[in-house]
Parts: structure tokens; sequence; C-alpha cells
């Protein structure tokens, strides 16, 4: 087991987004949180990533307890996270983007890291004088995902990828994930389009109001009644 989440309560205020959450990710798996707008799947994420506190529980990666730690010490760690809508800085290029994002490396490091998110994603390449906000939003994602590979980041923390992009192009950023995983990165995948993220993922858990209520093999899941009626249409 490379990551685990035991009895994870986080609160907005007096508002409880997550109660009592638990779950695992081994090494290599994707595996996905699927859930209705607020039940608790970004609240989730943004724990890990050490953007929020929580009230209680351990969140535990490759042996390290991840709750007291800092956002920047979390990604030292080898996790990284891109996050719902992208958030790229659209007043700077492509390859500034990607420069920021290695702002702790040594130079040739950083250079070697640009090299590979180029090579993954030649298209990024061809735009890299461009300015994010000119990007379309299938090239945003790109960028967002190519910025958490420079961080060297082993463990990925996607948050709704798929948000906001036509159909053909969320077929593209899936199998895009798909490679990255057969690369060696395992991937934690926040995701409402079920479907796709049922397809990817190996294993799945279903949030609803801020506690997980079904889990299994996402072959499983696929075919239970009561996921099928609330989040496939059947």
């Amino acid at each position: 087991m490379l990551f685990r989440v035991n009895d994870l309560h986080v609160s907005y205020g007096n508002i409880r987004a997550v109660r009592g959450v638990s779950f695992e990710v081994d090494e290599g798996e994707i595996v996905t949180l699927i859930g209705a707008n607020g039940a608790g799947k970004s609240t989730i994420l943004n724990t890990i990533a050490g953007l929020l506190r929580p009230d209680a529980g351990e969140i535990v990666y490759n042996g390290v307890d991840l709750v007291p730690l800092d956002a920047h010490q979390v990604v030292q760690l080898g996790l990284a996270l891109v996050p719902e809508g992208r958030r790229i800085f659209g007043n700077l290029t492509v390859y500034e983007n990607l420069r920021l994002a290695g702002f702790q490396l040594g130079a040739d490091e950083l250079n070697k890291r640009i090299r590979r998110a180029f090579e993954r994603f030649p298209r990024l390449e061809e735009r890299r004088a461009q300015l994010g906000d000119t990007l379309s939003g299938g090239e945003q994602q790109m960028l967002a995902v190519a910025r958490a590979l420079v961080t060297g980041g082993k463990f990925m923390l996607l948050d709704e990828p798929s948000m906001g992009l036509a159909p053909i192009l969320v077929q593209d950023i899936f199998e895009m994930l798909r490679e990255i995983n057969a690369q060696g990165t395992t991937v934690l995948l926040v995701e409402q389009n079920a479907h796709m993220a049922l397809k990817i993922a190996a294993r799945a858990y279903v949030l609803e109001t801020g506690e997980i209520k079904l889990s299994g093999a996402s072959t499983d899941l696929v075919r239970n009644p009561e996921v099928q009626k609330a989040y496939l249409g059947g």
C-alpha cells in the first residue's frame, strides 16, 4: 500500500464537509472518487495536498504522516495536485508555467524535466511561447498535468480533469492519464464523469455528503444498480 486515508474529518467553519472517510491506494493504481457536487471530493484532495487542515484523521503516504505538513512539503515528498479548473498562470507562457513548477530544482534537472514534459505533450512545445490564457481548454489541462510532472510527483491527485471540455477532448485527456499511469505514476482521480472514471480506474469509492457509501472494483460498481441510477444514467 502506497497511500491511505483513515477516518478523515474536514470542516469549513460549522459545516462538516468530510465525515469519517477512509480509503487506500496501492502503488501503480488508478483509484477514483466519484460523487455529486458537494460530496466532498475536492475537499479530500485539497486536504491531502496540504491546502486544508483536517479536524481529525490520518493521511499517510509511503509511511509518512502528511497531516502536519505544509503544501510545499507534501510536493517535496512526491505528491502533485492538478487542481479543479486547471489554475494555470494565464499571463505567463507555457514555458514560464513549467519553469515556475520546478522553481526549487537546479537548472539542469529543471531543463531535463521540461524536455520530458514537452516529449509527453508535443502540442505544448509548439505553444511554448504562447500565453496560458490563449490556450484551448484541452491544452490548458495538458499544461496543468505537465506542470505536475515537472514537480517530479509519482503520486498525482487529479481534480475534475474533464471539466468544461468537449467530449473528444475528454477522451484524449483520459487516454493521456492511462499513458502516464503506465509509465509509473500512481493516480487518485476525482471526477464527475463517472462513465470515464470507472472505465479508467481499477477501483472506486462513491462519496455522498462527505461519507463513503460504496466501494469496490470499478467493474463491479459499473454493474451496481445504485451507481447506474445515480451516476451512469441507468
